[in-house]
């Protein structure tokens, strides 16, 4: 069997996968092919990637993005407990949580001013429920950005401002799923900073010094401080971001509902990378004869 032949057959064996959970959607071959090419990375062979995809939530994003009847409420049935879940771990008042709900759906499913539905994004190459939850997870987070930024957001009961004491599985879902090529991400980002911004972030974020304490180390106003602590750490998030999606293969969506969980936690992660880099042995320097 020839690559082009290993290529049809596998998109095949997608499509008949898809069109079997999802019978009351027609959708045709091409579109469907033309969708799966156009997410593959061009530089491994398509033909050992297939099989790894999974064809059914393929097959629904693509009729959802396509514009297929009833894709969208089919989408909605199968994914809504998830988004409900994800808003209401993430501590969404109730009273504002359908609209941030119905907001996500029109971003995820019908687009917003020019810009495409974000369903166009997903790849396959992870279960669509887990892209969906990191998604809802992501609005939640800039639900609470917002929040903060706006005066009216302290009238938000004291319980919405609280992290949930049970267990994470928005942050579960990112461990499993994209831990080590995040964490990698997060590591050759880092060392891609200048040597001053690196050692900024590290008296910041592991040592918890302040911006007065980090100030009178470097001899300059904490304003200055703040500056490059924001400049390194929104420098960091970009080459993290810029990174995961080459390597990773995923849509500028996916990779920013990651950076979203990533962000909220960047001072553990920073953490755990300075320690580790501090334990790490020093290579043995050659005797001079």
């Amino acid at each position: 069997m020839t690559e082009g032949d290993a290529v049809e057959e596998g998109l095949a064996r997608l499509f008949e996968v898809g069109r079997e959970a999802w019978p009351s959607l027609p959708l045709p071959f091409e579109v469907f092919v033309r969708h799966v090419m156009c997410h593959l990375p061009k530089r491994n062979p398509p033909e050992r990637l297939l099989p790894a995809l999974h064809g059914a939530d393929l097959y629904l994003a693509c009729a959802c993005k396509e514009g297929v009847p009833g894709a969208a409420s089919a989408f909605q049935a199968s994914h809504g407990a998830t988004v409900e879940a994800a808003l209401r771990g993430r501590n969404v008042p109730p009273d504002e949580r359908g609209e941030l709900t119905q907001a996500f759906w029109e971003k995820l499913l019908v687009g917003q001013q020019g810009v495409p539905a974000k369903i166009g994004d997903y790849s396959g190459r992870g279960p669509l429920g887990g892209w969906v939850r990191v998604a809802a997870v992501r609005a939640a987070l800039n639900y609470h950005e917002q929040k903060k930024s706006d005066p009216l957001g302290a009238r938000a009961p004291m319980d919405a401002q609280r992290e949930p004491t049970t267990q994470d599985p928005e942050l579960d879902f990112l461990k499993a799923h994209y831990r080590d090529e995040v964490q990698q991400a997060l590591k050759d980002a880092l060392a891609g900073l200048e040597a001053d911004e690196r050692n900024v972030l590290r008296l910041h974020f592991l040592d918890g010094l302040s911006t007065e304490r980090i100030a009178t180390v470097y001899g300059v106003h904490r304003a200055t401080v703040a500056r490059w602590v924001t400049r390194g750490r929104e420098a960091l998030l970009t080459g993290t971001h810029q990174l995961l999606m080459e390597r990773m293969r995923i849509g500028r969506g996916e990779a920013e509902s990651i950076i979203g969980i990533v962000r909220s936690q960047l001072g553990l992660a920073l953490g755990s990378i300075f320690r580790a880099a501090d334990q790490r042995p020093e290579p043995e320097r050659s005797k001079r004869r």
